[in-house]
């Protein structure tokens, strides 16, 4: 029993273009692979980061596992205190939020007493 099919002629050429788009499919694969490799580094080096061959290290390392890359993305976009002006830029900002948590506080506390004043 014989089956023959309409394009039984294309079938050697249709392994060679299968064989293309698979070497394409893996270079391309390849290709994603090393760019998200190098993105914390990149990223790193963009911002100035002072710690940008450690964070390309990292990246590189912990691609097959993910969690060293993760790890690499977000101390990459970590922004380190680079002198006593920025740690005093921030302890300024640490007290106003410490002074408007305080306003808000009273100010529920003060809601909750006339609440509880018109429940009597």
């Amino acid at each position: 029993m014989n089956i023959h099919y309409q394009f039984e002629s294309v079938g050697p050429l249709l392994r060679y273009v299968v064989l293309v788009f698979l070497i394409i499919a893996a270079l391309v694969a390849l290709a994603v692979i090393v760019g998200l490799a190098a993105l914390p580094g990149q990223i790193a080096r963009q911002r100035k980061h002072p710690q940008k061959d450690a964070i390309n290290i990292c990246g590189w390392l912990g691609l097959p596992t993910g969690i060293l890359w993760v790890l690499a993305m977000v101390w990459a976009y970590w922004r380190p205190l680079e002198n006593i002006s920025d740690s005093q830029v921030l302890s300024a900002e640490l007290e106003g939020l410490f002074e408007k948590l305080n306003q808000m506080e009273n100010a529920i506390v003060t809601i909750e007493s006339q609440r509880n004043g018109a429940k009597s």
